[in-house]
């Protein structure tokens, strides 16, 4: 099971938590999306079951934004100190309104946060254009820590869409494999 944890500003990281989650349960993997700025006890019992947690946030300021940084804080005491969540598969993805906009100050935090935790890092393996003019659209921002979209007033382009999907199946990829090893 894959849970996306995720605090969104705009609804840039919302609409790109349910793509995700769309590839991925497309992918036949069950995913459950969690907003930090309501976590439930339920919710932290499905962080704690999850193969992989996916990390999604704004970037304000050039860093993760205040509501997803106090979810970070508080997985420092009983999760970090016990690596409850050792070995899971672990991501991020974040949005910004320039293309490049800071946004890989966000994403080496998310990683950084998860390494702490001891949890395996997978990134964005998407080329786009020009390399690959048939990718025109995909991973705009050439970033491939993560899962960087960009968010404006009208929305997530459709390039940004399919990035985000296409970074659900990835996961959703990993996932799989690593089950088939454990059986």
């Amino acid at each position: 099971m894959i849970a996306i944890a995720y605090f969104s500003g705009s609804g840039a990281i919302s609409h790109s938590a349910e793509l995700i989650g769309e590839a991925a349960r497309a992918a036949g993997v069950e995913t459950r999306l969690i907003d930090v700025a309501t976590l439930t006890d339920a919710d932290w019992a499905t962080l704690a079951a999850a193969d992989a947690i996916l990390f999604g946030t704004p970037t304000y300021m050039g860093g993760p934004a205040a509501g997803f940084k106090a979810f970070m804080d508080a997985t420092g005491d009983d999760i970090w100190l016990d690596r409850k969540w050792r070995d899971k598969i672990a991501g991020g993805f974040t949005a910004g309104v320039n293309t490049g906009g800071d946004k890989l100050a966000t994403l080496q935090a998310l990683n950084v946060f998860a390494m702490q935790h001891g949890m395996i890092w997978v990134g964005q393996d998407i080329i786009g254009a020009p390399v690959f003019k048939e990718n025109d659209g995909l991973n705009l921002s050439g970033t491939f820590l993560g899962l960087a979209v960009n968010a404006n007033t009208k929305g997530l382009t459709e390039g940004c869409k399919a990035s985000a999907k296409l970074f659900g199946e990835r996961v959703a990829g990993l996932v799989k494999r690593l089950q088939v090893g454990n059986t």
